[in-house]
């Protein structure tokens, strides 16, 4: 007879119900314990280490190959919505003459870098206000704020 300490001790452990050794059910969990230990190890002696490596190299190359399918599809299907975009975009007639001009290429390149909706709202500095229709930095004296260039040098609003 098998020893049913540790599995009435697994069963009040998983379940918090005490099994006491004498208990008619013991000697069917007991059985159903020794087939299942007896069917484990029949499977293992059938099992060779190189078939386990073999079959989780495959089941890797499986699962390696799906998501890199997917990720190709995933993929292509982003790149074709941002050509129909672009495509989209280049068939604007405004939009290309804006982009082939410096202005439009400046402001493509501010609104990249998130300054062009400061400037569109004339609300990066307090002193900044709207005059005939430009955002116009200015200090509370009515001056210019910032920089002018003259003479080949910078020269800034305190003349140094």
């Amino acid at each position: 007879m098998m020893d049913t300490r540790r599995l009435r001790a697994a069963i009040f452990e998983r379940s918090g119900i005490a099994i006491d050794e004498h208990d008619p059910i013991m000697a069917v969990l007991a059985a159903s314990a020794e087939q299942t230990e007896e069917i484990g190890e029949r499977l293992l002696s059938r099992t060779s280490p190189v078939r386990i490596v073999v079959a989780v190299t495959v089941a890797a190359a499986i699962f390696a190959a799906a998501g890199t399918v997917i990720g190709k599809v995933v993929a292509e299907q982003r790149f074709g919505a941002e050509r129909a975009e672009w495509l989209r975009e280049q068939s604007d007639p405004r939009m290309t003459a804006l982009l082939q001009s410096e202005q439009g290429r400046a402001g493509v390149r501010l609104a990249e870098l998130g300054v062009a909706a400061l400037l569109a709202n004339c609300n990066g500095r307090r002193s900044w206000s709207v005059q005939d229709g430009y955002c116009v930095p200015a200090t509370p004296d009515g001056r210019p704020d910032g920089f002018r260039v003259g003479d080949n040098r910078v020269l800034f609003k305190d003349g140094t």
